[in-house]
């Protein structure tokens, strides 16, 4: 077990919000307990199905188990599962969130491309399933702003076809695919400029507040690569103008990654459903001023500092 791992988790505090002004608290420069810890996991793609290629879907229950043990284990703040739950069919659904049931802790949730992977008359109501309220939202603790997004937001698989939000999608790839972009993918999509705006402003009440922000989501952004969100340069925008936007984590590329853009950490998981037997989740403990990214399994562990906006 490596250092990383023997660190002792701060106790559990504070409850979850869905909105702005974060709840504040001093981050203890110096100190060798971290702010908070959060459970993450990424991929689990569950589905009552035999393996493809390196994806064993029916492993993901016991994996998913094996990591809601581990993390019931720890004084935590919450989890954030990093989307795809499921691969494929409604009935999946009853079989993961009975798993995830047994964890004492919150999980939050992001969607992911195969949570769509339902009939088009159920497609609307995978996030209720998933007990969201809102696609898009904020989660506040110990004086840090957690934005989850919706990166599932315009695309071909969340919408049923024949509506105008598919046709949009339909067309916002067409231009990217006509540019010869390696992520003009149909597993890819992009983030409404509503949700963009959205982001923007609540970074900017952050700012004012002397409050940093990491975000959550289903699909990367950096570094490059097949993966990408479609509109990477509009979204990399509001990061840009918003440096108190500090760190990136998401899943969908089941290799994981990991980059830094103009001092802003960007981490990708490892995807829960690859190979039989190995699992892959992770503890990310928040200090002043860095992280640290505890993997379990195939996940590796990271170390990395804050954005430039920290002192």
């Amino acid at each position: 077990m490596s250092g990383l791992r023997r660190r002792q988790f701060l106790l559990w505090a504070g409850v979850a919000g869905a909105g702005f002004p974060c709840i504040r608290r001093a981050l203890g420069a110096g100190s060798s307990q971290p702010v908070l810890s959060i459970g993450l996991i990424a991929d689990p793609q569950y589905a009552d199905v035999d393996p493809a290629g390196t994806r064993f879907y029916r492993q993901s229950i016991g994996k998913l188990a094996e990591a809601v043990n581990h993390f019931n284990r720890l004084e935590i703040a919450f989890c954030v599962n990093l989307g795809d739950l499921i691969d494929r069919e409604w009935r999946s659904y009853d079989a993961i969130l009975e798993t995830l049931a047994a964890s004492r802790h919150r999980f939050h949730h992001v969607l992911g491309n195969h949570d769509f992977e339902v009939s088009s008359d159920l497609k609307a109501r995978v996030p209720a399933r998933l007990g969201l309220t809102r696609r898009f939202y904020a989660v506040e603790r110990a004086g840090w702003c957690f934005a989850m997004l919706d990166t599932t937001d315009v695309s071909l698989y969340a919408q049923p076809e024949s509506t105008p939000d598919h046709a949009e999608a339909a067309a916002a790839l067409k231009r990217l695919a006509d540019s010869g972009a390696a992520n003009a993918q149909t597993w890819n999509s992009a983030i409404s400029g509503r949700q963009l705006q959205w982001l923007e402003t609540a970074s900017k009440a952050a700012a004012k507040e002397g409050r940093r922000v990491i975000v959550f989501a289903h699909h990367p952004v950096h570094p490059d690569g097949a993966h990408n969100l479609w509109n990477v340069p509009e979204v990399l925008g509001v990061l840009d103008r918003n440096r108190n936007i500090v760190a990136w984590f998401n899943g969908h590329n089941h290799a994981g990654a990991f980059a830094v853009r103009n001092g802003v950490p960007f981490v990708t998981l490892d995807g829960m459903v690859e190979t039989r037997d190995a699992n892959a989740y992770a503890v990310l403990n928040l200090y002043a001023k860095h992280f640290e990214l505890v993997g379990h399994g195939r996940q590796s562990d990271r170390t990395a500092a804050f954005g430039p906006d920290v002192s």
